[in-house]
């Protein structure tokens, strides 16, 4: 027995009526299909209709999974639609059109960073693609991107200005961007068609669930620097009183664990006694920025810091009139104070200490959490030094914070057998 609105009788005639489904009405150019069974008698009308529903069903499949070509599509809906002619139907809305759309109501609650960032994958997307009907937007058009995505090298518009996706694609001995960046575009385009779903430009968001498995474990994606690669760092670390960022910020990393952005937003203020202990205050005042709610926090200035003269250095910013503690380091609205330092680091990095390009100023944090789990501190408090959200509810809503007494206990247990040459004496 079908549903009642199904079947309808006007002016002593009766109809076949069904609405189009909402997620369908960027497809059929009408809010409901209508249909004279050309009988008065129910019965009569009752068998006729079933037929002409089970159609209807179908076709709505077949739009919902995106399996109709354009001229299938027109054929199905001229059929549903009789007094709709091809000429009639809603204008074709590009897959340009979408990303000035999503691009128009999202930018507003972009950083700098994170809009070219975005910006840069829709470009991406659309080269991959082309300027595509959103509705000829399939699972198969979604594989397609995929497939040709994970074969392109990362920064390929930086690496091969002028070069067509086509002709990059075709070229021998290109390393391919990582799975992580892959996913990273693959994420974006999922975002830009659940917002043509949203808006009832397409039936199914066609790239959910369509990210690149990464058979890596999640500690291999970043590994952890080894006291060896520690003891090169030290060995190799510059002391000079003219770039103090490039001493104090690598130690910072390895004995507080922050991440650099963290570190190099820094403000004098934000080196801070709290009760007996001094700390660091993570916050995001003024002009800095955190990753999240969880990264605001306190943490304690290790011992092996103090003794090198941390807090001294501190002090001599204050007393020179110095709102931030590396003030070599200028700020681009793209992405903060880290983005200079990071690229020095990197050549660093590379040229004394390891070429294995899992190994970057990161792994100083995977470094420091890696310690303090085999040292047998409590994940929870690993959990509040590196900034992460706790997923233990009982702490989380009714724990506060640990005090910094507590934290720095913890932190105590950082100790990697390395002797460290004071600042601006030695070292390169």
């Amino acid at each position: 027995m079908f549903k009642p609105n199904h079947l309808i009788l006007r002016n002593g005639c009766y109809y076949f009526f069904i609405r189009v489904p909402r997620d369908l009405q960027h497809c059929i150019p009408t809010s409901f299909i209508k249909k004279s069974l050309r009988t008065k008698i129910e019965a009569e009308a009752r068998e006729q209709i079933i037929p002409i529903e089970h159609k209807v069903q179908k076709w709505f499949r077949l739009m919902r999974a995106g399996l109709l070509t354009e001229d299938q599509l027109a054929v199905v809906i001229q059929e549903l639609v009789p007094s709709m002619t091809r000429g009639k139907r809603p204008a074709a809305f590009k897959l340009s059109d979408m990303i000035s759309r999503y691009i128009a109501c999202s930018e507003k609650t972009w950083a700098p960073k994170t809009k070219l960032e975005n910006e840069g994958s829709f470009k991406l997307i659309q080269d991959i693609m082309g300027d595509i009907d959103l509705k000829a937007i399939n699972k198969q058009v979604v594989m397609d991107f995929r497939n040709t995505l994970v074969t392109l090298p990362p920064n390929m518009y930086k690496l091969y200005p002028g070069k067509t996706i086509q002709q990059v694609s075709a070229m021998n001995g290109i390393t391919p961007m990582s799975t992580t960046s892959a996913n990273k575009h693959l994420t974006r385009l999922s975002s830009l068609l659940k917002s043509a779903v949203q808006e009832s430009r397409m039936p199914i968001n066609y790239a959910e669930g369509m990210q690149v498995q990464d058979k890596r474990r999640s500690d291999e994606v970043r590994k952890t620097y080894t006291v060896e690669d520690i003891r090169k760092v030290i060995e190799h670390l510059p002391c000079q009183l003219n770039h103090p960022e490039r001493y104090w910020i690598p130690l910072l990393g390895m004995y507080t664990g922050m991440r650099l952005d963290e570190i190099c937003q820094l403000h004098v203020e934000d080196v801070q006694q709290h009760g007996e202990v001094w700390s660091i205050d993570i916050n995001d005042h003024g002009d800095k920025k955190l990753k999240n709610l969880s990264s605001r926090r306190i943490i304690p200035v290790h011992p092996t810091l103090m003794g090198l003269g941390f807090l001294e250095y501190v002090d001599h910013q204050g007393k020179r009139g110095a709102h931030r503690l590396w003030t070599n380091l200028t700020r681009r609205d793209a992405d903060g104070y880290g983005s200079a330092f990071g690229k020095w680091f990197q050549r660093f990095n590379r040229e004394y200490v390891t070429k294995d390009k899992a190994k970057v100023f990161h792994s100083f944090r995977h470094t420091v959490a890696d310690t303090l789990k085999q040292e047998g501190v409590q994940e929870v408090v690993i959990a509040e030094i590196m900034g992460h959200a706790n997923d233990s509810m009982t702490m989380s809503r009714y724990g506060k914070r640990y005090q910094p007494k507590v934290l720095l206990d913890a932190l105590m247990h950082l100790d990697y057998g390395v002797t460290i040459p004071e600042w601006g004496r030695g070292g390169g």
